[in-house]
């Protein structure tokens, strides 16, 4: 169904790119979506795990540091034999750049079966910033973006193809899509996931809903982001594709069914923690 105290007295110095500012009414796993332009989203990234018996894990995530990704916990593959990182992305298939995965940090409260703090950090050997590649912007608070109506979500999962008007079937996509997606409320979402999963799962503060019929995530797009545009035009990463309900309709009406997402700013210490800590690159 579902798919120390130091650092409270020192400042931790951050290589993380934040844009906080003013909000505007906004624009804006990919249900609904289209194709993306080349150097749209240079912060779009993918993770690719391999098991020992081949088996393999793809899922996107964003660059945020000149070594560093941000993606879903539930992405990381349990002992993985390789991992690799992708960016300069349009095509799956063709990344402009590969490089080797060093390691990968899981949020120490993930849980699998609630889905909760759904987010993880993964190393690269070498510089992500190459041609083609930033960071993406990243804000400590969000309230003021999450009161947008519409955010934006990008990625390579299942996309609807319509063979005719009452025919939808779903297709595989190897570029990036983008799709335009409402925002719904708090309140909303928590009462739709507790009625579905018979309250197993309670949506909290550190999650963020949004889609409607047609329009939304879906498989594959796990790990990729949730973003808004603040009243500069830039476009702001609040979330991280973490799951929504299974099965045809789930994935056709993620207004009844909402998608869920990681929301980024209560998670912000963390990553600098973790990104800080590891001195050696």
């Amino acid at each position: 169904m579902l798919l120390a105290a130091l650092y409270l007295l020192f400042p931790l110095a951050s290589s993380l790119r934040f844009c906080d500012d003013s909000p505007a009414k906004s624009l804006l796993r990919v249900i609904g979506g289209s194709v993306a332009s080349i150097g749209d989203y240079p912060w779009q990234a993918a993770v690719v795990f391999y098991g020992a018996s081949g088996e393999g894990m793809i899922c996107g995530a964003t660059v945020v540091d000149e070594y560093w990704v941000l993606t879903a916990a539930h992405c990381i593959m349990k002992k993985p034999e390789k991992g690799f990182i992708l960016t300069g992305l349009r095509s799956l298939h063709d990344p402009q750049h590969t490089h080797h995965v060093d390691k990968a940090v899981i949020h120490p409260g993930f849980d699998e079966n609630t889905i909760i703090d759904d987010i993880a950090l993964v190393k690269s050997e070498s510089s992500l910033l190459k041609a083609g590649v930033s960071s993406v912007c990243l804000t400590r608070n969000d309230s003021h973006l999450l009161s947008s109506d519409t955010a934006l979500i990008t990625g390579f999962g299942l996309h609807i193809v319509r063979q005719s008007a009452f025919d939808l079937t779903m297709g595989v996509s190897d570029v990036i899509l983008t799709t335009i997606l409402p925002i719904i409320p708090q309140q909303e979402c928590r009462k739709e996931w507790s009625f579905l999963t018979a309250n197993v799962v309670l949506i909290s503060d550190r999650q963020v809903c949004a889609g409607s019929k047609l329009h939304g995530s879906a498989p594959g797009d796990s790990g990729g982001p949730l973003l808004v545009k603040d009243r500069l035009g830039r476009m702001v990463q609040v979330g991280i594709t973490s799951f929504g309900a299974g099965g045809f309709q789930g994935l056709l009406d993620q207004g009844t069914y909402p998608g869920v997402y990681t929301r980024v700013s209560p998670y912000i210490n963390w990553m600098e923690r973790v990104i800080s800590s590891d001195i050696k690159r």
